[in-house]
């Protein structure tokens, strides 16, 4: 009885029943996919994220990369430079002479003093003063003119050459550090732009052949890529091959460091020179001064120095002119870097040359560049009075030394001068153990131009 009943209402209200099971049944389905589309959704924004935060990684790790790459490059172009400053600033050739002059006083003396009846004694002193004379002799025929001179001109020589030569060289290497940073950023920020507009064209293709209803639906429901394949895919998006050509204009770029190392550091020398003579002209070796007097002395030098070079309004492109050729120059400093093959190539095509010119010369008057410059050269100035310090203390005893007023002879100055060069110019691929390089690398303001430059902030038209 109750189950025909239960039969009868079922009858009587299967239609409802359907209708709810199916209402039901459609509502769980399309939960299911709504929560599917959802979840597939929020994944595909985290990938996207992954591989932004990749990207900027890659980034981060190639500019680093690169300001590494011009400390190296200024390691291998130190030696150059040594080269170049051994035919104009020779201190060897001086200290050599001048030792020559007290040998040759000292065994004078010596032979005045030598019995002549003393067979063995005067035997002794007669070969050694052959044997020194004999060098003497070698010397004097290589340079007359050094040789020729009196022990005081040699000495006011050598004061007036070392102070030249290291502080050339405090402003010769701080301007080859920004000009290098400048250059390999500019050239790896192009290269980074080319592989971002190859990834941004391959990027908008695919979504035009994606554009359909059907293509749309078919991207919903295909294989998702893990995150590692995303970061794979970013790893594997190579620039294209670089052209010949745009390789040798950029090659020619670099080349044209070639004018800093060979031409424009004279105009250095030839202002400091100026310099050195107005401020320590008027000492003579046997002058005693302390290490404060001193460094007041070398901070007027490059006060000068800055005011005539990097501060005068008059000459604004006067920095531009020291780091890079003259437009009427280039020529000569290409063929002087490039061989005959690279430069038939150069001379079809300059465009990218040309570009990479103005932007680098936009960089160099900058103020920003003007700011850096000067910070590398009193980061300079203060190693060189540390490095000072440090030497002519060691010419007194260890008590003494610690006396802040303790007087030493320029003689002394000059010969810590010649050691502090040496120090400055110490290169070496391997180890790299060269402070002073490490210490200009490390001047924060340097980094900040360089991220500008990389990130192609206010410069490029």
């Amino acid at each position: 009885m109750m189950s025909s009943n239960g039969r009868g209402l079922v009858r009587r209200h299967r239609g409802k029943i359907l209708t709810s099971v199916g209402i039901m049944a459609t509502l769980f389905a399309s939960g299911s996919v709504c929560i599917y589309l959802i979840k597939r959704w929020l994944y595909k924004q985290q990938l996207k994220i992954t591989e932004q935060h990749f990207i900027r990684e890659q980034i981060r790790r190639r500019f680093t990369q690169t300001q590494e790459d011009s400390l190296f490059a200024l390691y291998e172009l130190i030696p150059v430079f040594s080269m170049v400053l051994a035919k104009n600033l020779d201190l060897e050739e001086l200290v050599i002479a001048l030792r020559d002059k007290k040998l040759n006083k000292s065994l004078g003396q010596r032979s005045k003093k030598t019995p002549d009846n003393d067979g063995m004694s005067s035997g002794i002193s007669t070969s050694i003063t052959e044997m020194e004379n004999s060098e003497t002799n070698t010397a004097e025929n290589k340079n007359d003119l050094v040789a020729q001179r009196t022990k005081a001109e040699l000495w006011n020589e050598l004061k007036v050459k070392s102070l030249v030569k290291m502080i050339t060289i405090c402003y010769t290497i701080s301007s080859l550090l920004l000009l290098t940073r400048l250059q390999l950023n500019m050239l790896t920020r192009r290269e980074y732009l080319e592989t971002a507009i190859k990834v941004a064209v391959e990027k908008e293709s695919s979504e035009r052949q994606n554009g359909s209803l059907l293509n749309w639906i078919y991207g919903y429901w295909k294989p998702l890529k893990t995150v590692d394949k995303a970061g794979e895919e970013t790893k594997s998006s190579k620039p294209s091959a670089v052209s010949k050509n745009a390789y040798i204009n950029e090659q020619a770029f670099l080349s044209l460091s070639w004018w800093l190392l060979n031409r424009g550091w004279l105009e250095y020398q030839s202002v400091v020179r100026e310099n050195v003579n107005k401020h320590f002209g008027n000492l003579n070796p046997r002058d005693k001064v302390t290490v404060q007097e001193f460094s007041d002395k070398l901070t007027s030098v490059f006060h000068d120095v800055n005011a005539n070079l990097l501060n005068n309004n008059k000459n604004e492109s006067l920095l531009k002119n020291i780091l890079l050729p003259d437009p009427t120059l280039e020529d000569f400093v290409l063929q002087q870097t490039l061989d005959p093959e690279a430069l038939k190539i150069l001379n079809e095509d300059r465009t990218i040359l040309r570009q990479l010119l103005h932007e680098a010369t936009k960089c160099i008057e900058s103020t920003a560049s003007s700011i850096v410059l000067e910070t590398l050269i009193n980061e300079s100035f203060q190693f060189v009075m540390e490095q000072l310090e440090k030497n002519v203390s060691k010419k007194k005893k260890s008590e003494e030394a610690n006396d802040k007023d303790e007087s030493y002879q320029i003689a002394v100055f000059t010969m810590s001068c010649k050691e502090c060069c040496s120090d400055i110019l110490k290169s070496g691929m391997v180890s790299m153990d060269n402070s002073f390089l490490s210490r200009l690398d490390s001047v924060v303001v340097l980094d900040d131009l360089s991220a500008s430059v990389y990130s192609n902030f206010g410069f490029q038209d």
